[in-house]
């Protein structure tokens, strides 16, 4: 089966809202994956605006002609130059191990190297061992681990 992996266009904002939603639900299976589901802002309807939005940068895979994941990234800036923050990557839970993530993360690389950026940072949660091995295969490695306890108890 073929995979593919290109920019998000308008004609996919309905699937990638409600590949949010399924990937949303995963949150809870990790740890601190409640609180980055608090910090990072619900799309749901406003796929087009995030899809238009010169600050962030979408694609979506799948195989033949079904979209059957995605990747959400910001742009910024840092002292060194340009930067890209994947934010999000989700491929639907049939669809896995199929090269879906795989190509995604490569077609990040290769838009932001062809736009030169300097860096690409990836969040994964504690324990999402499937993410952290997906960006690893990427050359992605970790370089901060963020630490925090709850004082609202």
């Amino acid at each position: 089966m073929k995979v593919f992996s290109r920019r998000a266009t308008e004609s996919d904002c309905e699937v990638l809202e409600l590949l949010e939603i399924e990937a949303r639900t995963n949150f809870a299976l990790f740890r601190g994956g409640l609180r980055l589901a608090s910090d990072l802002k619900v799309v749901g309807e406003n796929w087009f605006t995030q899809v238009a939005d010169k600050k962030t940068i979408v694609f979506v895979g799948g195989t033949s002609q079904t979209v059957l994941g995605y990747l959400l990234a910001r742009i910024g800036l840092s002292s060194l130059g340009k930067i890209a923050t994947i934010e999000q990557v989700f491929v639907t839970r049939d669809a896995r191990n199929m090269g879906i993530g795989d190509a995604l993360v490569s077609s990040i690389i290769d838009w932001a190297k062809s736009q030169s950026f300097v860096a690409l940072d990836a969040l994964a949660l504690p324990g999402d061992r499937e993410t952290k091995n997906l960006f690893e295969r990427s050359g992605l490695v970790a370089r901060l681990i963020v630490a925090t306890t709850d004082l609202s108890n």
